[in-house]
């Protein structure tokens, strides 16, 4: 059995991962999860058991690491001042 996904399932694993991402970082943050477009197979902070349990599904799927957290960035304006010597 080929667990290779296409391309158009690849797509739908992706839309799976962007619509559950707050999710994914609540409940599984540092860990590895093996997921397709029907949600997550198997999940743990070891990459080769995560692997080993979705090859053993023999469904297609991809892995991802849910990050610790999520950080946001914000530019803060510089003001320059003139100063007379």
């Amino acid at each position: 059995m080929n667990t290779t996904p296409s391309k158009s399932e690849t797509d739908e694993m992706f839309k799976w991962l962007n619509r559950n991402r707050q999710m994914l970082l609540d409940l599984y943050k540092n860990q590895y999860i093996a997921y397709n477009a029907n949600g997550i197979i198997a999940h743990s902070e070891n990459l080769r058991e995560v692997l080993a349990l979705g090859n053993a599904s023999k469904q297609p799927f991809l892995i991802y690491l849910v990050p610790r957290r999520t950080a946001s960035i914000e530019i803060l304006p510089i003001r320059f001042c003139t100063v007379a010597l």
